[in-house]
């Protein structure tokens, strides 16, 4: 076990029951700048983050910048707001 002094704590923003996943955990993370990389192999769902990003957005007024990386090995989504 580990236990976390109350700076590295603040950051961290456990996974809940219901609609809650590592995706929109970590979004919610994200400063206003920050970029987050998901790979392809992280991805193992049918439909794409997207609407992962695009129901954050909606619901806490944040904007992101997200699209497929250069390379195609993923996506990258940029808190813009």
């Amino acid at each position: 076990m580990k236990i976390l002094d109350a700076e590295a704590a603040k950051d961290i923003i456990p996974l809940t029951r219901g609609r809650e996943t590592m995706l929109s955990a970590k979004l919610k993370q994200l400063k206003v700048g920050e970029a987050l990389i998901l790979t392809d192999k992280e991805w193992k769902t049918k439909s794409t983050p997207y609407r992962v990003a695009n129901h954050l957005s909606k619901r806490s007024g944040w904007e992101f910048e997200q699209g497929r990386m250069p390379d195609g090995s993923g996506w990258v989504f940029k808190r813009v707001s």
